[in-house]
C-alpha cells in the first residue's frame, strides 16, 4: 500500500490520504506490524492454495495478499457487497453471515485470517470452532483485534476526561448488542478450547496521535489519529443512539470532546493490539514442523518477530 507518510508542521498534522476510511484503518495495522499482513509461520515448502478472510469488509487485505500469493484462490467474506468490481483473477468476494450456518467445507481451506471483528461475532466459541473445522490438517488460523480502551502509563490523561468516558459507555452499549467488544484478550483462550495447537498470543502498542518520541511510532500515532477522528461519529451514533440511550445531538458533543482529547498532544494515550495464531494439529498427530523454514511478506522469516512496541508475547501447545 502506498499511502504517504504524515509530515509535522507546527500543530498541524499534514497528511494527504487516498481512498476509504478502511483503507487508512488497514495502514494503521501494516505500520503497527511493520508491513506484515499476517504473522502466522507459513510454511514456504508448502504455500497455501486456498485463503479465507473473514470480515473483509472493503477487501484491502485480500487485493494485497493475492500479489504475496499470487496461486493462491483468496476468498474474502463479508455481510454486506461493498467490494471492489474489477479484483484480481485469484480474488472473489462472498456475501455471507458467518454468524449464521457456514456453508465451506471441512478441512478446505489453508489459512484463515479474521480481523477487528469485534462487535461482529455472537457467539466466539461457536465461531472459532468453525474455523477449526474449515482448515485443513496443520493449517494456521489468525485473529487480529484491539481493544476498546484508552491507555495511559503516566497519568497524563484526567480520570473525568471525556474521551474515557467515551470508552467506558462504548463498551456498554457493545454488552447490550449481544456482541460484545471484550473480544481480543480472550482468543487465545477460546482457541485453545475450539482444539487449536501451537497457540501464540503478541501484544502490541498503538499509540493515538504523534506524541512518541520515536520516529516510527509518532508517524503510527499520526496515522492512528486520523483513523479514530474519521471513524469515531459513525461508530458513536450507531451504538450510542441505539444502545447508549443517548440523543443524536448528545453523540455530536461527546464525540467533539472526545476528538479534541485524541487531539490533545498532552495526553500519552494508546491501545492494545493482540495478534493471536493457532495451528489445525494434523491428522494423525505428527511433530510441529521447525519453524525455521517458514516466510513472512517481504521475506522476513518467522525468527524475526520484532514488530515494534510488543507488550508480551505468550505460547503454549496443546497436544
Amino acid at each position: 500500500m502506498s499511502s504517504p507518510a504524515p509530515s509535522m508542521y507546527h500543530d498541524e498534522i499534514l497528511i494527504d490520504v487516498q481512498g476509504s476510511q478502511e483503507e487508512l484503518f488497514h495502514h494503521v495495522y501494516l505500520l503497527r506490524l511493520n508491513g506484515r499482513h499476517f504473522l502466522a509461520p507459513i510454511d514456504k515448502e508448502k504455500e497455501p492454495e486456498k485463503i479465507l478472510d473473514l470480515g473483509t469488509g472493503y477487501g484491502n487485505w485480500c487485493l494485497d495478499m493475492a500479489s504475496i500469493f499470487p496461486d493462491a484462490k483468496i476468498i474474502g467474506n463479508e455481510l454486506s457487497p461493498i467490494q471492489p468490481t474489477y479484483v484480481p483473477p485469484n480474488v472473489s468476494f462472498e456475501i455471507d453471515d458467518f454468524n449464521e450456518e457456514w456453508t465451506h467445507h471441512e478441512n478446505s481451506f489453508d489459512f484463515v485470517h479474521a480481523r477487528a471483528l469485534y462487535g461482529s461475532v455472537k457467539d466466539w466459541p461457536t465461531f472459532l470452532r468453525n474455523c477449526h473445522r474449515i482448515l485443513k490438517p496443520g493449517a494456521w488460523f489468525e485473529s487480529v483485534e484491539t481493544v476498546v480502551e484508552i491507555i495511559c502509563d503516566d497519568g497524563s490523561i484526567p480520570e473525568d476526561a471525556p474521551i474515557k468516558y467515551w470508552v467506558d459507555v462504548m463498551k456498554e452499549a457493545g454488552e447490550r448488542s449481544g456482541m460484545t467488544f471484550d473480544v481480543a484478550g480472550n482468543v487465545e483462550k477460546w482457541c485453545k478450547d475450539a482444539g487449536f495447537v501451537e497457540v501464540t498470543q503478541r501484544v502490541f502498542k498503538i499509540p493515538v496521535g504523534p506524541w512518541p518520541k520515536d520516529k516510527y511510532e509518532k508517524t503510527l500515532g499520526s496515522y492512528n489519529l486520523l483513523n479514530m477522528l474519521h471513524a469515531s461519529e459513525g461508530f458513536s451514533l450507531h451504538l450510542l443512539t441505539k444502545l447508549g440511550n443517548l440523543t443524536v445531538e448528545e453523540v455530536y458533543d461527546l464525540v467533539e470532546k472526545v476528538r479534541a482529547d485524541m487531539k490533545n498532544k498532552k495526553y500519552h494515550s494508546y491501545f492494545r493490539l493482540y495478534v493471536c495464531t493457532a495451528r489445525k494439529a494434523e491428522e494423525p498427530a505428527a511433530r510441529p514442523q521447525s519453524r525455521g523454514s517458514t516466510i513472512r511478506p517481504g521475506g522476513h522469516s518467522s525468527g524475526e518477530t520484532d514488530c515494534g512496541s510488543i507488550l508480551e508475547e505468550s505460547e503454549a501447545e496443546q497436544h
